[in-house]
């Protein structure tokens, strides 16, 4: 290491008449308002939720999914990996008699690649094994989810090279801070290089010998992950033949990763240097692209699911033709809340379409299809202004927070908080400049026997969580929708993780090592874990409690379950999967109930009744006339021999029956109807895929007679079902 008036840099402190603070070189250090910890959390997130929202065309996972995901990282594979690493790396040099370092120096660039990237892709492979997951996320989902888990890996790295670094951490003039410990000392971005980058790295190495970077290095683990997360989508959702395509992804990321160690441990000279920084400065590429594939596969998948399933299209969509358009209308009625509405109430639909696409068995998406159905029945009766304008959602939304827990238990949520609490000043607070002072008082004296106090408490709380999602796993195996099955596995995951590290710290820090010792010997592969303190230990176990919130989640687990199994309970279930947009909803169609279309009825021939009918008796003969009328047109007979009485049943699996009215000379299946069929186009469009399919079995034509008077939305849905020469109207 150079001296420091040896080095190309000038080191000074920053006060008022600082001659630092006159010099505008781009070399120029000065010790600053240093946020080490803050911004490399900040950069590490920000790059999940640039994919998150870049990927809401398709996306059907919630955002507290994906920061699940970066908790999962963190605290479940960064633990299998280091136990993992500490473990091989010693089994090695014992058996072979080589010294640790060598083994360190070795396996770096052979056993490490793949061990880390598997373990990071992990969790994705584990609840692709369950059905319900693996056929409701979509491609997409694979890939947002992988770079969360990527991130949260990248970010432990991080914070435990340089999260006690804030006391010595130098402030440059572009807004990032290097820590002099090397001639390529490490490199935190600042605020403005992290908002203006795509997927910005926590930390980077940076060549004092030359400016700051322009560019902030993109988060390779974040990238390559996001990759292997296309591999382990493809391998869970494409057919036989793609799923050897699903090693390639995977293979890449383990290729780079082998290539950016060995480079690393042979000084990055050559020409393995010179193409790994111009592979990682177009790496950007590479997390657009996987993001872009994905989507466009998902996007087919939605369209072909919509198309199939018109029951869950809201009535303005079929109108207009337009999901865009009709959607933000909705959402355009009272913000936030009709926004939430549709925006989940979309995601739940995709989940549908993606399952479909699997070719899941009827009768395993058909709870969650009628749940869909159910919300998309709602949202059309509250369609407009009025139920909007006359509910009062906030009282609305305290009464059913009074319902959901007594105030004991809103108590309990103070709990993790407090516990969280010292971390939070050490990790967070504690990594400005002006409030270092807590880093210090955390790092001696009572300072790491107080966060060893608080993890003891911490685990405690963890383990009582741990109890309750055991006692909820099979009740979650049952419900009807992935991602709640795919949560509760992560929060179990990352709760296994916890327990663990804290286990082994706990197990360290109470030994002779001490509450301040190194957590694990020196000479350890990971550089990181070679400077791993057991007090940090204790704060970031601290911090997982925040992956478990609130508390006894998993309890509810086992109440949405009893909800799910209930057939006659199908509209709370459907407000449920919309969480606090559900309570809304349901408010808000109960204050407008008396606006709320009918249903449509159940057969093709449901809409014989004029526009305002209610006399049922009336019904029958107007839809007698209707038939008698048709058949004459037609030359064809009515099968069920009675006109205005169910026609012929015909059905179409996974999808429902439908009635023929009237069979053509010709044997075509014709359904007759009136104005009210475009009272719930979705249920309309339906029957009409249901007729169009039982007359092809027979080889027939099938047609659509409405009665002069019907709207032009339902003879435009009929024709672009059937075709313009198979709908027709006539006068009664």
């Amino acid at each position: 290491m150079l001296p420091l008036a040896d080095r190309p840099d000038f080191f000074c402190d920053r006060v008022d008449d600082s001659p630092s603070l006159r010099i505008r070189d781009s070399n120029v250090l000065t010790y600053g308002g240093t946020r080490v910890s803050f911004m490399m959390v900040a950069a590490a997130v920000y790059g999940v939720v640039q994919l998150f929202v870049l990927s809401s065309p398709t996306r059907s996972v919630r955002l507290s999914t994906v920061l699940l995901a970066i908790a999962v990282g963190v605290f479940a594979c960064g633990t299998a990996v280091g136990l993992l690493e500490l473990t091989y790396t010693r089994v090695i040099a014992n058996q072979t008699g080589r010294s640790l370092a060598q083994v360190v120096d070795t396996t770096s660039h052979t056993v490490a690649p793949w061990l880390e990237e598997l373990a990071k892709a992990a969790p994705l492979v584990l609840v692709g094994l369950y059905a319900k997951v693996r056929r409701q996320w979509c491609l997409t989902d694979f890939v947002v989810l992988g770079a969360a888990l990527g991130a949260g890996f990248g970010l432990l790295e991080s914070l435990l090279r340089y999260a006690l670094d804030a006391d010595r951490a130098l402030a440059r003039p572009d807004g990032g801070w290097i820590i002099p410990d090397s001639l390529s000392p490490p490199y935190i971005p600042g605020p403005g290089q992290i908002f203006a980058a795509w997927i910005p790295a926590p930390s980077d190495s940076l060549d004092l010998g030359h400016t700051a970077p322009t560019v902030t290095a993109t988060f390779s683990h974040l990238v390559w992950t996001a990759l292997a997360g296309l591999g382990v989508g493809l391998l869970w959702r494409m057919p036989a033949w793609w799923k050897p395509i699903a090693l390639v992804p995977a293979a890449v990321a383990v290729a780079h990763h082998t290539l950016n160690n060995y480079v690393a441990e042979n000084g990055r000279q050559g020409q393995q240097r010179d193409w790994l920084e111009g592979l990682d400065s177009r790496m950007w590429i590479i997390s657009l692209a996987t993001l872009m594939l994905a989507m466009v596969i998902d996007l087919r998948q939605v369209h072909r699911g919509k198309q199939s399933m018109p029951d869950v299209l809201l009535t303005s969509e079929v109108t207009d033709g337009d999901g865009i358009a009709a959607l933000t209308r909705y959402a355009a009625w009272r913000l936030p809340w009709s926004l939430l509405i549709a925006l989940r109430f979309s995601r739940l639909r995709r989940s549908l379409c993606y399952a479909q696409a699997a070719h899941a068995p009827p009768s395993d998406i058909d709870s969650l299809r009628r749940t869909v159905v159910e919300i998309a029945r709602r949202m059309d009766a509250t369609d407009h202004e009025r139920p909007w304008r006359a509910v009062d959602i906030h009282a609305h939304l305290r009464v059913a927070r009074a319902a959901a827990g007594s105030v004991a238990s809103r108590w309990l949520l103070l709990v993790p908080c407090l516990l969280a609490l010292p971390s939070v000043l050490f990790l967070g607070i504690g990594s400005f400049k002006s409030t270092a002072w807590l880093q210090e008082f955390f790092a001696t004296g009572a300072g790491p026997n107080l966060l060893m106090g608080c993890a003891i408490a911490a685990l405690a709380w963890i383990v009582w969580q741990l109890m309750a999602l055991t006692w909820t796993w099979r009740q979650t195996a049952a419900q009807p929708f992935g991602e709640q099955l795919a949560t509760h596995r992560l929060w179990f995951g990352s709760a296994i993780g916890s327990v663990t590290a804290g286990g082994l710290l706990l197990w360290r820090g109470l030994g002779d090592i001490g509450p301040d010792g190194r957590a694990i010997p020196a000479a350890h592969l990971l550089e990181a874990l070679d400077r791993f303190l057991v007090y940090l230990g204790f704060a970031l176990i601290l911090l997982s409690l925040l992956a478990l919130f609130p508390p006894g989640a998993g309890l509810a687990f086992a109440g949405s379950g009893a909800a799910a199994g209930a057939a006659a309970a199908q509209a709370t279930l459907a407000a449920a999967r919309l969480g606090i947009a559900g309570v809304v909803l349901m408010a808000v169609g109960a204050g407008g109930s008396s606006t709320e279309p009918p249903g449509g009825g159940g057969g093709a021939s449901s809409g014989r009744q004029g526009p305002h009918s209610t006399d049922p008796v009336q019904a029958e003969k107007v839809g007698a006339a209707r038939e008698q009328k048709v058949a004459e047109l037609t030359e064809g007979t009515i099968p069920s021999g009675a006109p205005g009485k169910p026609g012929l049943k015909v059905t179409k699996p996974g999808a429902g029956t439908t009635d023929v009215d009237v069979i053509g000379k010709d044997g075509s299946y014709i359904a007759v109807g009136g104005p009210a069929k475009a009272r719930n186009l979705a249920k309309f469009g339906e029957k009409c895929h249901i007729l169009k399919y039982a007359a092809e079995q027979r080889g027939v034509r099938a047609q659509v007679y409405l009665e002069d008077g019907t709207p032009d939305s339902a003879l435009a849905l009929a024709r672009r079902i059937l075709g313009d020469a198979n709908v027709h109207t006539f006068t009664r």
